[in-house]
């Protein structure tokens, strides 16, 4: 399993619905308005790949795709009052 990251900027709204309804159905949870995050195996980001590329528009949206190493994602540092899966306020961390 690999973490991923998934920020965007999707400009049309259907599309932009589309995609989010995509990640969630992909086991990804939305961690701000346009990121989501999650582990899937390896061979999955391609899928990924392909199902954005369907739905967004290249010369107006654009779609960042980041694997990370587990490590990486456990060195985050998260200020303020993140969104988790369901898009409530579960807790507050902060890191200093």
């Amino acid at each position: 399993m690999v973490r991923v990251l998934v920020v965007y900027d999707v400009s049309d709204n259907a599309k932009r619905l589309r995609l989010a309804k995509t990640l969630e159905r992909m086991g990804l949870s939305r961690i701000q308005r346009s990121a989501f995050a999650g582990a899937m195996p390896a061979a999955r980001i391609k899928d990924l790949e392909r199902a954005a590329r369907r739905i967004i528009d290249p010369s107006t949206d654009v779609v960042h795709i980041i694997p990370l190493a587990e490590r990486d994602w456990q060195a985050r540092r998260v200020l303020g009052t993140p969104i988790w899966g369901d898009g409530l306020a579960r807790h507050l961390l902060v890191v200093a």
